[in-house]
């Protein structure tokens, strides 16, 4: 093998060739590639903060989601027991009235069996003659009726 000027000049322009290719084609493309690389890097580590702020985003929304809940039953349970209060206090007030009546409808009814009582104390000397008329067949006035034994007939 011999080394001659066609040697020396294929060697330099192999080397220019390799420069001029780096210059040209490689340097760009190495630095298209790193770009890229930094840009995807870059949107991992926006993915990764915005993951973390939808993390917090939903933990904040499931609190507020546990405390609206709370709230809407606690506001449930004091208006059922306002409820249940009106409704005791409604149903006092209705045995209270209805007490009363019942109470008042009694002494009614006492006063007005007192009075056909009487009543029928004070008519039983007519219906007593009646009788004796339609037995005997004439009038003859019954007299000296026993109270006692009539109240006692008329009251037990």
């Amino acid at each position: 093998m011999e080394f001659n000027a066609t040697f020396l000049a294929t060697i330099v322009s192999f080397i220019v060739f390799v420069f001029l290719m780096n210059k040209v084609l490689y340097a760009p493309i190495l630095n298209i590639m790193e770009e890229r690389k930094a840009f995807i890097d870059n949107n991992y580590k926006a993915v990764e903060k915005n993951d973390a702020k939808v993390d917090k985003l939903n933990q904040k929304r499931e609190e507020k989601l546990a405390d609206a809940k709370n709230d809407a039953k606690e506001s449930y349970n004091e208006t059922i027991e306002e409820f249940k209060a009106q409704k005791n206090e409604i149903i006092v007030k209705a045995q209270n009235a209805t007490s009363e009546e019942l109470e008042n409808s009694r002494k009614e009814l006492e006063r007005l069996s007192a009075d056909v009582k009487e009543g029928l104390k004070e008519s039983m000397t007519d219906l007593a003659n009646d009788i004796v008329e339609k037995v005997i067949g004439y009038r003859s006035e019954v007299q000296g009726f026993d109270n006692r034994t009539v109240d006692e007939i008329l009251y037990h």
